[in-house]
């Protein structure tokens, strides 16, 4: 192609983007309308996909004309426009090179060009003279251009930022967490295997990427909630996976890359973001059940004060929302019953309604018919312009060194035999800043950094009559310390080896429903223990501890703990947690001395309804000066935990001013929050040396 017709080419391009940017911006319009007219007749599954119509709106290269279009209302203009900017009449245009995002990757495209008849001369030359209007319509195209591009490398590189501070984080080995994580997932039937790591920068749990996605969660978070509040945040997170939201958040940014002048999309992307955390709590919901909705809005009200930040990154679904979200969620969780997130007739009518009207073009007028250009015609670029599924990556299709893959497979080689170590593919290429390589039958994968070539980690996942007998043997010793009544068995097996810092790590994991065992691959001796228990099977002295340690923060009302979790790991932690069936309530205590290392009591308020509502104020002020709230916490903080808190210093959260944070040199670090009545109602200490073995 010449360099005149990829300029015509862009220029058309342009052209289409206005046009389309333009029956866009009336879409949303009738979306809010749409909306305001049904208000809460509406599933939030349905309030969602009235904004994926957008979506195809704005994908379309061509769509057929109709009298029903609504944009009919705008032709007429159109074509007065279209006729006084044309004092002539031009030859057809080249359809454009467009360029689509998909994912996080451009993928190449190539020019379908249209066979056109020369337009015949009728009348006689005149003198060319330049054009205001043309001139300006140039210098409009290059601002577009220059917009496009610089927000379009912004975006690559903040998420690529966030990749990279990513990788850097551990893999979250807590034998509990995992194991909570684990059923979670199964119960939602998201079967593709999911990491889950520590959050490193990001304080809010979140999904970051979508062809293996990953679950981070940040190491206070994983402090302060007990288990129930841990199911229903994983719950939630799962909800994006299933329902691909990274996916559609990365498709959207690609469509604002280049539509980045329309305000109107802007804020169609920002009301759709609200929509899709709602969409995703009533999937959560659906799972948790009716019965756990207030506790589970308890929940991630909570988080969203303490922890809601929206990343600008397309590559992550986290919690965010401002105070009109949350009032949104807590009107939709409290109304929440099974029919919330299923098909409705009034919500499949309303999509239908919608697309019939706005994803049609308006019927052109018949004597202006022989003068429209073409619509762009996109095709992947491949034999014969058709279309072709992405070519999956294998390791020969990548910078790699020989003898980095040799080192890679031999790692296998250890876990699996000679038969199963040979790598094969290469997993998501474009999303993360290490080569993770397959084996062929998906069992076993090695991640190579890119930079520097070396081993991450390898990783093999085995069924319970592949696993070695050593290591079965191992495991159930090691639980035998723990509780030698109860039966070891184990659903899952994985194995794995980390490298950092020129150490490394090498675990076995065996669980099931209601037990963990974590192993040290080489000397397969105990890393780490979980057992949950019914509450009556529980330590009766630690749970005496808990219950008296709910009422010397004066709960007000009798507790019934539900489940008791004991979490061992020699020299690390002994203590039991243990929590009621609504999650509001939950006490970590010491095995051995029965002292206490957290407590939460959410639902001590008997107005849950106001105590949800206190949220909501997010230009309070601190209840207590530092002096005061050091006063205020010290006498039931010394009765908890045994700490003086003369000589602590505090810091009130950003987030959230009601969140205290009191620390000493050298001594344990205590977390505690209060409520407008200035009434501290959840604690935790974060000891010197990292252990909790007493």
């Amino acid at each position: 192609m010449t360099l005149d017709g990829l300029s015509l080419s862009l220029l058309s391009f342009f052209d289409w983007v206005l046009e389309t940017s333009l029956m866009a911006g009336v879409l949303v319009g009738l979306v809010l309308l749409v909306k305001v007219i049904a208000r809460n007749k509406l599933s939030p599954r349905w309030n969602y996909m009235l904004w994926l119509v957008i979506m195809a709106r704005l994908l379309l290269p061509w769509a057929p004309e109709s009298s029903f279009s609504v944009y009919n209302l705008l032709s007429y203009g159109q074509e007065a426009l279209r006729t006084s900017d044309a004092p002539s009449p031009r030859p057809p245009q080249a359809s454009p090179v467009h360029q689509e995002m998909t994912n996080n990757a451009p993928t190449k495209t190539a020019l379908v060009e249209t066979k056109q008849e020369p337009p015949v001369q009728t009348a006689e030359p005149v003198e060319k003279r330049p054009s205001a209007s043309f001139s300006l319509y140039k210098l409009a195209f290059v601002v577009w251009l220059l917009g496009a591009v610089c927000l379009g490398i912004l975006t690559v590189a903040a998420n690529r930022r966030v990749y990279a501070r990513l990788a850097k984080q551990p893999v979250i080995t807590d034998p509990g967490i995992v194991g909570l994580f684990e059923q979670c997932r199964e119960t939602m039937a998201v079967r593709q295997s999911i990491p889950l790591i520590t959050a490193g920068p990001i304080s809010s749990p979140a999904v970051f990427g979508f062809l293996r996605p990953r679950v981070v969660l940040s190491d206070s978070l994983m402090n302060m909630l007990d288990d129930r509040q841990l199911r229903f945040i994983f719950f939630h997170e799962l909800a994006h996976v299933k329902r691909k939201d990274v996916a559609v958040n990365w498709l959207m940014n690609g469509l604002l890359i280049l539509h980045w002048f329309n305000p109107v999309l802007w804020y169609a992307y920002y009301r759709m973001r609200e929509d899709q955390e709602i969409a995703a709590d009533a999937l959560a919901l659906s799972y948790i059940g009716a019965e756990q909705k207030e506790s589970y809005g308890h929940t991630i009200i909570r988080l969203l004060e303490h922890y809601a930040t929206l990343y600008p990154t397309p590559g992550m679904a986290n919690l965010s929302g401002g105070k009109q979200q949350i009032k949104r969620r807590i009107v939709m969780i409290k109304n929440y019953h099974k029919k919330s997130y299923r098909w409705s007739a009034l919500g499949l009518a309303s999509v239908i309604a919608l697309s019939s009207v706005t994803l049609v073009n308006a019927k052109a007028p018949e004597s202006a018919s022989g003068n429209l250009s073409a619509p762009p015609v996109i095709a992947t670029e491949s034999s014969g312009g058709t279309s072709q599924a992405k070519k999956k990556l294998t390791i020969h299709d990548i910078p790699l060194d020989k003898n980095v893959v040799e080192a890679a497979q031999e790692e296998l080689r250890r876990f699996l035999g000679d038969s199963q170590a040979e790598l094969y593919e290469v997993a998501d290429p474009d999303i993360t800043s290490r080569w993770i390589l397959l084996n062929k039958n998906g069992k076993g994968q090695v991640a190579i950094d890119r930079d520097t070539k070396q081993i991450v980690n390898a990783y093999v996942q085995y069924t319970w009559d592949e696993t070695d007998e050593a290591v079965k043997k191992a495991a159930a010793e090691a639980f035998r310390q723990v509780d030698a009544n109860k039966t070891f068995t184990a659903e899952t097996v994985e194995r794995q080896k980390r490298f950092a810092a020129g150490k490394s790590t090498h675990e076995w994991t065996l669980q099931s429903k209601d037990m963990i065992v974590t192993l040290d691959a080489d000397t397969l001796s105990e890393r780490g223990i979980l057992i949950s228990y019914p509450v009556a099977q529980g330590n009766e002295k630690a749970k005496n501890a808990a219950l008296k340690a709910l009422q010397t923060i004066n709960v007000g009302k009798p507790v019934t703990f539900k489940q008791a979790d004991h979490n061992y790991s020699e020299g690390q932690y002994d203590t039991w947690k243990f929590f009621d069936d609504g999650g509001n309530y939950a006490v970590v205590i010491g095995s051995k001395t029965g002292t206490i290392k957290s407590i939460s009591a959410y639902g001590k308020k008997d107005d849950n309804e106001a105590n949800l509502g206190l949220l909501l104020d997010k230009d309070r002020k601190p209840i207590y000066t530092k002096e005061e709230a050091v006063a205020a916490a010290k006498p039931t903080v010394n009765k908890l935990f045994g700490i003086d808190l003369t000589g602590y210093s505090v810091e009130f959260s950003t987030e959230n001013s009601y969140a205290h944070t009191f620390t000493k040199k050298e001594q344990p670090t205590v977390h505690a929050t209060v409520d407008r009545t200035g009434e501290f109602w959840n604690y935790w200490v974060d000891p010197v040396d990292g252990t909790m073995n007493d």
